[in-house]
């Protein structure tokens, strides 16, 4: 039916149009005062079929306004959210490296601020070789260990963390305000937890002690790595175990710094 009345009104608008050309040259003018009435009551049909017009293609080209006017604010929302976030990367890098400050770390130590890349067995970051990073070098998040770097290139490093498989951590137990140290130990990623081993039967640990790096291995001391949240049942064997709620979440870190001079 639309298709019907859209060909009308098309057609009776041609009609029109001839119509009033016709007219101009006065050549209708005895055929117009006979057929005034019937022209009349096609005017009116026109005019019925131009607010038809309206009323129906009116939305059709609206919409396609709307339409474009939609995609260009989409666009202007996406700019946006890129500026966003290029700014809130910008705080949150600006918020570490203030704590990073104020942490009790070394007055020599230099920072590379780096953004995470990937993180998977090993941590991504956005810093290599052009920028002065080396193997060994180690990674932290204000004064918590984040690992050391094991490859690089050009453009990016690769991070072992303690979570990395067959990395072996030595560290130290703390007692949280206390001085000392509680007890010393291996930590190694287990099954998706981390388990500190190695520590004689006659060391005191609790849950809720620190458990520090031990400055072993090429890894620096005293940095925080995480917690004890469970000491493991004695057995008949020289060792008890603990496990250990790493500080960090890995896998949301976005901002780490690597320690380019110590």
């Amino acid at each position: 039916m639309e298709r019907k009345n859209l060909t009308l009104f098309f057609f009776l608008l041609l009609i029109s149009g001839l119509l009033v050309f016709l007219d101009k040259k006065r050549i209708i003018r005895k055929p117009k005062e006979v057929l005034e009435k019937p022209i009349l009551k096609t005017e009116e049909k026109i005019y019925g079929l131009k607010i038809w017009g309206e009323e129906q293609l009116g939305p059709i080209f609206r919409g396609k306004v709307l339409e474009k006017e939609a995609g260009r604010l989409q666009g202007e929302l996406q700019r946006l959210a890129v500026e966003q976030n290029q700014l809130s990367s910008c705080l949150e890098e600006n918020e570490r490296l203030r704590k990073l400050l104020g942490a009790p770390l070394p007055p020599k130590w230099k920072f590379l601020p780096a953004k995470v890349a990937g993180v998977g067995e090993k941590i991504r970051i956005d810093k290599g070789e052009k920028d002065g990073v080396k193997k060994g070098m180690i990674v932290v998040s204000e004064n918590i260990l984040v690992g050391r770097v094991v490859e690089i290139s050009e453009e990016s490093s690769l991070l072992e963390t303690p979570f990395t498989p067959k990395v072996s951590l030595p560290v130290v137990v703390k007692r949280a305000g206390g001085k000392g140290i509680q007890a010393r130990g291996i930590l190694r990623p287990v099954g998706g937890s981390l388990i500190l081993s190695e520590v004689l039967q006659s060391e005191d640990i609790q849950k809720g002690d620190l458990v520090v790096s031990g400055g072993d291995e090429n890894w620096p001391a005293d940095l925080l790595i995480g917690q004890i949240s469970d000491v493991l049942p004695k057995s008949a064997e020289v060792y008890q175990k603990a496990r250990v709620k790493p500080l960090l979440e890995y896998d949301k870190l976005r901002i780490v710094f690597v320690v380019i001079n110590k």
